[in-house]
């Protein structure tokens, strides 16, 4: 508890920032007697919840930040995912039914808007990358670190380091972009661990609340950060497993069967040395521009309770028309 109260300082300190001055009035000036001034309300930063954390995460990418739809994936499609803060969407779902829903997906053929598909060599270049990291990062840590990154970096360096957390704009100076190569290049770990450690402009130290394990751990996640890593965990992970790994459904105690995704590799060592890159990356065009997606499955990415964490935070939305 006292970690979090720490942390949460920390928060308010990074998004907080000097008012700017009213101008033509200087300090031994009284105002106009005819314009009644007040001060103007104070702006507190707040914490994301877990489950607004997990909906941003697994579902904005469709649904929209809020769930107010025109999500980024979303606008690629010829017929967008709805948003999801009518009224008649969350009272048709009790949260078992939501969990279901969430953990077995729906297979949904949606046409892709070709014109709106992204610089897909780019992007084929940028995961190719990505995947021939995986069977060389250290997952315990990194997952040790994501769940540090979420709680105390997010708000100002967003979900994928791009700078664009929730508290960003209220900073003297924009964060950094963790996601760049070239930075990521130009940085070493011992210099990560002295800017999280100690801070750096107007991100503050975190050195009395992180122990030396969760230093470390934080910095193999920032490792992760890249324009590979954003895709792969947008559009691969929930099928090919965060670590590469195919997801098997298992959903006995619910529906008393198991659901196996057919013919999905397992991008490890021994997959690289027995397939060359341009298979690879044949593969990575064709899940980017094929004309169909569909409304995924979540098992084997999240559980039942984060299901029901995000069903809370999108029921604690006030509905929209």
């Amino acid at each position: 508890m006292w970690r979090m109260a720490v942390v949460s300082l920390l928060v308010a300190g990074c998004a907080s920032g000097s008012l700017p001055a009213r101008s033509g009035l200087g300090a031994g000036t009284p105002p106009p007697a005819s314009r009644s001034v007040s001060a103007p309300a104070p702006v507190f930063p707040r914490r994301f919840t877990s489950g607004e954390v997990l909906y941003i995460r697994h579902c904005a990418d469709c649904h929209g930040w809020e769930g107010r739809g025109g999500g980024a994936l979303g606008r690629i499609l010829i017929v967008e995912p709805p948003p999801l803060r009518r009224a008649e969407v969350t009272a048709q779902y009790t949260e078992a039914a939501f969990v279901a829903r969430v953990l077995l997906g729906k297979d949904l053929r949606v046409p892709v808007a070709p014109a709106a598909l992204p610089n897909t060599e780019a992007d084929v270049t940028a995961l190719l990358a990505y995947l021939k990291r995986l069977p060389t990062i250290p997952w315990e840590q990194a997952e040790a670190g994501a769940e540090v990154y979420d709680a105390l970096c997010v708000s100002c360096h967003g979900l994928y380091g791009a700078g664009d957390g929730l508290q960003a704009a209220a900073l003297p100076a924009p964060p950094r972009d963790l996601r760049a190569p070239a930075y990521q290049r130009q940085v070493s770990d011992a210099e990560l661990w002295q800017v999280v450690a100690h801070g750096q402009g107007a991100m503050p130290g975190a050195a009395d609340v992180l122990t030396p394990e969760e230093l470390r751990a934080v910095i193999a996640f920032v490792r992760l950060l890249s324009p590979g890593y954003e895709l792969y965990d947008r559009f691969c992970a929930v099928c090919h497993g965060p670590e590469g790994s195919p997801v098997v459904l298992s959903l006995p105690e619910a529906f008393a069967a198991e659901l196996v995704p057919a013919a999905l590799p397992r991008f490890d060592a021994e997959y690289f040395r027995t397939h060359a890159d341009e298979h690879v990356g044949g593969g990575i065009r064709h899940m980017l521009t094929e004309n169909r997606t569909a409304m995924p499955h979540f098992s084997g990415e999240l559980n039942a309770e984060e299901v029901r964490q995000i069903f809370t935070y999108l029921r604690s939305l006030p509905p929209e028309s």
